[in-house]
């Protein structure tokens, strides 16, 4: 316990962050300016969630080494995830292709289907047609809506088979149309 290394609370995040200027240079060294700000503030939460004082501060000096390799895996994160993005300028020509590329007509017969499903449950049972809702709308599985509910999971299991395959039933030939993108026949 009596180590002179031990910093307590977060006053070891001033330390390190006294030098802030520094760690900015070095993510600039790796070729980020724009957003060399936002990687250094990640760094210290990071640093804050996962790191121990003791590794980072010695003898009241930040390990610079350290610091480096903190900030050289958040870039390279950043970096790896910026490559996914893909950017479009809107003055340029490839915006309108791809613009031209999104089907309206295939947003609008999945509408409709969703339109369609919502007719379909309005002439069931208020109770099916709130548990089905209920979830169709939320993010719960049936074991968490039966926990929720107190109601049994295999009664919401079996409503909601039931409720599935009357959409199934009657409307099988307008989802078979979407899938083989015959949008006009729905």
């Amino acid at each position: 316990m009596g180590r002179e290394n031990r910093v307590i609370g977060l006053d070891w995040l001033n330390i390190v962050a006294a030098q802030h200027q520094d760690w900015i240079k070095i993510v600039n060294g790796f070729g980020e300016y724009n957003y060399a700000e936002d990687i250094v503030q990640e760094s210290y939460l990071r640093l804050i969630k996962y790191a121990k004082p003791h590794n980072i501060i010695k003898d009241k000096k930040v390990s610079r080494g350290y610091m480096f390799f903190t900030l050289r895996s958040i870039y390279f994160q950043y970096y790896n995830s910026k490559k996914k993005i893909i950017k479009v300028s809107i003055d340029d020509d490839n915006f309108l292709q791809i613009a031209d590329n999104t089907n309206i007509e295939e947003q609008e017969a999945f509408y409709k289907i969703c339109k369609s499903i919502d007719e379909v449950s309005e002439d069931w049972d208020w109770y099916d047609r709130k548990l089905f809702k209920l979830y169709r709308d939320t993010d719960l599985s049936i074991r968490k809506i039966a926990k929720e509910t107190n109601i049994s999971w295999v009664s919401i299991f079996n409503t909601l088979k039931n409720c599935k395959n009357e959409i199934k039933e009657k409307l099988n030939e307008d989802y078979e149309d979407y899938k083989n993108e015959d949008y006009d026949r729905i």
